[in-house]
């Protein structure tokens, strides 16, 4: 049996107590890592990581840290592989809302991160963007979105436009001018267990499958026109890539951009169907119209990642992808079930979809 390439190396996960953080946390141990995370516990929690069997020590595998703070770097030295996960983010409204606040955070976290790459000599970094980096011009239900189309206009959000920066400043500091090799991974919409089912920070699968476990006998509330779409991708599929990222002919990591989706716009009003399909719900969806939706549509283009990674799995279908989400999301009622005062929020802010 072939020994992975991470095998028995310190690996840092930044962010790794959230949704994707702590399954690559768990695809990891499995490929025998010697894993370590950090996280401020924002988002995340040690109770994601208990789930996926991360035995936890406090101050030696596991460090509560805000990696906005420089004296913080110090926890990255001595790692041969970073992930850097680690960001603050959310659903459409709580982006739309809070650009200022989420700018200034990514760009002390990645500023931070980069920074102690190089300080420190960190022979492997990977640094997570998002399919947000697409300008809105570019945006298609139909057209699939290329990795060299980022930088051909103006997108949707100071997310995006963090990120987007995030990548030029690894990709002219870091890339070829240092000892660090350094990959850039764009993921389309990320959903499966452990992500924020409730509030504005649910994003939208997450979301509509916590309003139809929670109300099964009122209409499942699309915040929308429902035509909007995107392109669905399940958790565990991101982080199989993440751990087998190394190039099997050279064991290297990718020096341009690769994005992962599933290659297909889903529109929401789909989605919505899909979980009422695989609850077995008789109700019908009902159309909110808000302030604004987003693009109308989005999906990647694979191009890139088929040539690179056609020795992976392919990504779950969006109608797997709901079914299993929901499996555990039954199993885990604590993530979805609305306390009285939710309740009460629910109606008056709903949560983004």
């Amino acid at each position: 049996m072939t020994t992975h390439y991470l095998s028995g190396k310190p690996v840092l996960v930044t962010g790794g107590a959230g949704f994707i953080g702590s399954q690559l946390v768990s695809d990891l141990l499995a490929i025998g890592a010697d894993v370590t995370v950090i996280d401020n516990e924002s988002r995340g929690s040690k109770s994601n990581l208990e789930d996926v069997g991360f035995e936890i020590k406090d101050n030696q595998n596991y460090f509560n840290a805000d990696l906005r703070d420089p004296e913080n770097q110090k926890y990255l030295q001595g790692f041969h592989t970073v992930y850097n996960l680690a960001a603050d983010v959310g659903g459409i409204a709580y982006a739309l809302s809070q650009g200022i606040k989420i700018w200034k955070n990514n760009t002390l976290i990645d500023a931070n991160v980069f920074e102690s790459a190089l300080k420190y000599k960190i022979p492997n970094l990977i640094h997570a963007s998002s399919s947000c980096v697409y300008p809105l011009a570019r945006s298609s239900a139909h057209r699939g979105l290329k990795e060299n189309q980022a930088w051909q206009g103006e997108m949707h959000t100071l997310y995006g436009a963090e990120k987007l920066l995030s990548e030029k400043a690894l990709q002219m500091h870091v890339q070829g001018k240092s000892s660090t090799n350094a990959a850039i991974v764009r993921f389309h919409n990320v959903y499966g267990p452990r992500s924020i089912m409730k509030g504005k920070g649910a994003q939208v699968v997450q979301a509509l499958i916590s309003r139809a476990l929670n109300h099964p006998t009122r209409d499942l509330e699309v915040w929308g026109s429902g035509r909007q779409g995107r392109d669905f991708i399940y958790v565990s599929d991101i982080t199989n890539w993440l751990v087998n990222l190394w190039l099997p002919e050279t064991n290297q990591l990718p020096t341009e951009p690769v994005q992962r989706g599933s290659g297909i716009n889903t529109p929401i009003r789909n989605v919505a169907q899909h979980i009422l399909d695989s609850l077995d719900l008789g109700i019908d969806i009902e159309y909110v119209p808000v302030p604004d939706e987003g693009e109308k549509g989005r999906k990647a283009d694979n191009a890139r990642f088929n040539s690179l990674y056609s020795h992976l799995p392919e990504a779950l279908t969006i109608e797997e992808g709901i079914r299993q989400y929901i499996d555990w999301a039954i199993a885990h009622e604590s993530w979805w079930q609305e306390t009285k005062v939710e309740k009460v929020k629910e109606q008056v802010f709903p949560a983004a979809a």
